[in-house]
């Protein structure tokens, strides 16, 4: 049997724990390498009792999984998480333990951010050319 992910609003359920997994916001960086595996980060992340920040992919094609039905940026969040098998088998772990692991997102979406790094590319000189030509090419396209 295949292991899947349901992402859907949690029904809260007496007598059950709950290890919730608060996503903040997104940050975009230039020259960061994406989490090999996110589950182990997770883990790791509730082992000390310490925040935690994964690293993704760029990617030009994000479609998301069937069956999710989500807004915005959190389509990116939860595909990245359900493609991940470390991450599923911490979940199973988890449930195996009688905890249930839930995805906390903001009402509003998932704000996202430049990362300080972004900033300083686009505010030094190589940044500021590439934004000229990329004006430059929508102007020639309209």
């Amino acid at each position: 049997m295949e292991n899947y992910l349901k992402f859907e609003p949690t029904q809260r359920k007496e007598g059950m724990k709950y290890k919730p997994i608060l996503i903040t916001d997104i940050l975009l960086h230039i020259h960061k390498r994406p989490t090999i595996s996110c589950g182990k980060k997770i883990k790791k992340s509730f082992e000390t009792g310490t925040p935690g920040r994964i690293y993704g992919p760029i990617v030009s094609d994000n479609q998301p999984s069937e069956g999710i039905k989500t807004e915005g940026n959190i389509k990116l969040v939860l595909d990245m998480l359900s493609k991940d098998q470390d991450f599923i088998k911490y979940v199973l772990e988890e449930r195996e333990k009688g905890c249930e692991v839930t995805i906390q997102i903001p009402r509003f979406g998932i704000p996202v951010f430049p990362g300080n790094d972004t900033n300083d590319f686009i505010n030094s000189k190589h940044g500021q050319r590439v934004l000229r030509r990329l004006a430059k090419n929508k102007e020639n396209s309209v």
